[in-house]
């Protein structure tokens, strides 16, 4: 279990270094087992995370780590967990750009890039609820459908899930950057999305239905 706490760590820390969350902000999990998963804590560096400080919450929300405080969005976790078996990891953060759609509330076109459509997919936006409760756990996992693997929480942030860690780190970065891309399109003008026959292609190939 140290070498899945430290990768949880290590995604932590790049999250940080990269400019996608900051010192106090952002959660991530990793799936371990049907009855446990891997989750950062609060009151925590984000910069400067250690595999010893990964908390080990079960699914029933039983803190295994009594001595690390449950971040205040294990309720959200959990909530998508039980919902998607599939889903084995979760990164929750706030990138700037990203997060700036959220308060404008406004979809981020992931049809600009390729890249970002093929990897992001199309992004939901998850209803405001306050921070850590059941109401934001409830908002965001019901946000998701079939082929979404992105939300963003209205004046809060984003979430992606994924199958690896790695996976659900790569959507939160290719969703910045593909913000970017929007914010920069906007000033110049004239941007041209995807064709849907181009997205169908994107969508065959990443074997979706679409």
């Amino acid at each position: 279990m140290i070498e899945q706490k430290q990768a949880v760590a290590d995604c932590m820390n790049r999250l940080y270094t990269q400019g996608l969350t900051t010192t106090s902000g952002g959660n991530i999990s990793l799936r371990i087992s049907k009855d446990l998963i891997l989750l950062t804590p609060s009151a925590t560096d984000k910069g400067n995370m250690r595999a010893e400080q990964i908390a080990e919450i079960g699914m029933d929300a039983i803190n295994h780590t009594p001595k690390l405080k449950p971040s205040i969005e294990t309720s959200m976790h959990l909530e998508i967990y039980k919902r998607f078996p599939h889903v084995n990891a979760i990164v929750h953060a706030h990138p700037p750009c990203a997060s700036t759609f959220t308060v404008v509330r406004n979809p981020i076109n992931v049809r600009l890039v390729a890249e970002a459509y093929a990897i992001v997919g199309e992004p939901v936006m998850a209803p405001y609820a306050l921070m850590g409760t059941p109401e934001l756990a409830d908002s965001v996992a019901g946000s998701f459908k079939k082929n979404t693997f992105c939300a963003l929480l209205e004046n809060h942030g984003v979430l992606c899930i994924g199958d690896t860690l790695l996976q659900a780190f790569d959507r939160i970065e290719v969703l910045e950057n593909v913000a970017k891309i929007n914010i920069y399109a906007a000033q110049l003008g004239h941007a041209r999305e995807l064709t849907d026959a181009q997205c169908r292609d994107i969508d065959n190939m990443m074997g979706r239905d679409g």
